[in-house]
């Protein structure tokens, strides 16, 4: 199974790269979610060094970003299943690994390091048993760190729609459908993070509405009301119970 994993995800990311879907190019798009994850480490920044481990981190889009935002006081590891990934990502931490954090303990990697964040952006859904993955996690927060992870929300409204037609929804993947092996809701997330070891502290997301519903910005306070009907994908952070 390991194997298989492996190989999946390595094609996955060469494909990636063949048809430039990687964010770290210049003027490439970037995920909100990665955005969004940074400004709830700003929220709680005080002008500390931050030690940040990135799991599943692609190729390194969230340590470009974190390093351009607080430079030197940022210490970066990542991990991923795929060795072409971090081809990439190596050029923005100061270490990286290739890793199934589901065959593998994390914390051997990290025998003498507490983190301040782990991040874990749209990773547990790809995940057969993410619970055991948290519970590592529980060995690597520092006692008041934090992590932050994200989703795609199944019950966005629009996938609702399409569920309802009797589709799958086409948008909820990259390039196979695969991919998730998790399907999340904002209650089933917190409910998995929850009955592994944390609590959640703060939420925000990339919140869509459909598009009668004019003008968004102004909406946006109604819209933050229901994450689990608008949020598209969900961005959480949560302490150790």
């Amino acid at each position: 199974m390991k194997d298989i994993k492996k190989s999946f995800y390595e094609n996955y990311w060469k494909k990636r790269v063949h048809t430039g879907r990687l964010h770290i190019l210049e003027n490439m798009w970037i995920p909100p979610r990665i955005k969004i994850a940074i400004s709830l480490i700003e929220d709680s920044y005080e002008g500390q060094s931050l030690f940040c481990l990135d799991v599943g981190c692609g190729e390194g889009t969230f340590g470009k970003l974190m390093k351009a935002r607080f430079g030197e006081k940022c210490f970066l590891f990542g991990i991923d299943i795929s060795e072409t990934a971090l081809k990439y990502a190596k050029k923005y931490y100061q270490q990286v690994s290739q890793f199934d954090i589901e065959s593998s303990d994390i914390s051997k990697l990290f025998p003498s390091h507490k983190f301040d964040y782990l991040i874990c952006l749209e990773t547990l859904e790809h995940l057969f048993r993410p619970e055991s993955v948290l519970k590592q996690f529980t060995k690597l927060l520092k006692i008041d760190g934090y992590l932050i992870a994200s989703f795609p929300n199944i019950a966005w409204w629009k996938f609702r729609i399409d569920l309802l037609k009797g589709n799958f929804p086409q948008e909820y993947t990259l390039l196979h459908p695969s991919e998730h092996i998790q399907n999340f809701t904002l209650s089933s997330f917190t409910r998995l993070l929850e009955e592994n070891g944390f609590t959640i502290r703060d939420l925000d997301g990339q919140f869509i509405p459909p598009g009668f519903l004019k003008p968004w910005k102004l909406l946006t306070p109604f819209v933050k009301k229901f994450p689990n009907l608008f949020g598209y994908q969900l961005v959480v952070k949560a302490k150790l119970k």
